[in-house]
């Protein structure tokens, strides 16, 4: 595991630590309904929006598939440096381990997203009897109610999406820290219009996409520390 410096850490696992302890101890589900109550018809008893046109067709099925863009993108940008010829091969080369590095982020941070989400008992926001649907309202760490189906709705999916490319952020840190933190403020800000206009259907909750921004990150960084995107000789070189 690589050896980094007690600043790296501090701001790498002390806030990431800070937001768990907020969501798990600090953060109220009243907070959650108090901002997802305003999409609420109480009239219609459903979310005005949830069938909206932009938020669905475009937030959240349109973003979702201009996102695979970029993994497909980077496959074949390795296919390229493989198969191209000499030129790509050359051109390419120093780009490899990093073009490598992203794709197993972007994986491995959908996997245990979506393996946690299959296997949580939340519901949705819709789904929940407050807002017309049949599931209750569960305590972070409840036990399924008998006779009552497991919700599969956190952490956030969609949001997870935006953030999964916290992955550029750690891949260029070492060798180009301002494109790092360009990736880094887009991935957030990203993620959170994504989990927002998700929010405002009706289909999760703040807390849903915070859960999944911490799950995101906590992959990408324990990948970074076991398989760093670009050598450690490299890294000395590039620190002396």
């Amino acid at each position: 595991m690589r050896r980094l410096s007690p600043a790296f850490y501090l701001g790498h696992l002390l806030l990431p630590a800070l937001l768990a302890a907020l969501l798990l101890w600090v953060y109220p589900q009243q907070w959650d309904l108090a901002l997802i109550s305003p999409y609420y018809d109480g009239v219609q008893h459903q979310f005005a929006l949830r069938n909206d046109f932009f938020l669905n067709a475009v937030m959240h099925t349109g973003l979702k598939s201009a996102l695979w863009f970029i993994p497909l993108s980077l496959l074949a940008l390795l296919l390229c440096a493989r198969f191209g010829g000499p030129f790509f091969a050359s051109s390419l080369q120093p780009y490899r381990r990093r073009m490598v590095w992203i794709l197993l982020g972007l994986a491995l941070s959908a996997l245990v997203v979506q393996i946690l989400k299959r296997n949580s008992i939340h519901a949705c926001p819709w789904d929940l009897n407050l807002f017309g649907g049949q599931a209750p309202l569960l305590p972070l760490f409840a036990d399924l109610p008998s006779g009552q189906s497991p919700g599969r709705c956190l952490p956030g999916g969609h949001a997870s999406g935006g953030f999964s490319l916290l992955a550029f952020y750690f891949a260029l840190r070492d060798e180009q820290p301002r494109w790092a933190l360009r990736s880094l403020v887009l991935a957030l800000a990203l993620g959170s219009v994504m989990g927002w206009g998700q929010m405002m259907r009706g289909a999760h909750f703040l807390s849903h996409n915070l859960w999944a921004l911490w799950w995101v990150w906590l992959v990408l960084l324990l990948l970074y520390l076991v398989y760093p995107p670009i050598p450690r000789q490299k890294i000395a070189e590039v620190l002396r």
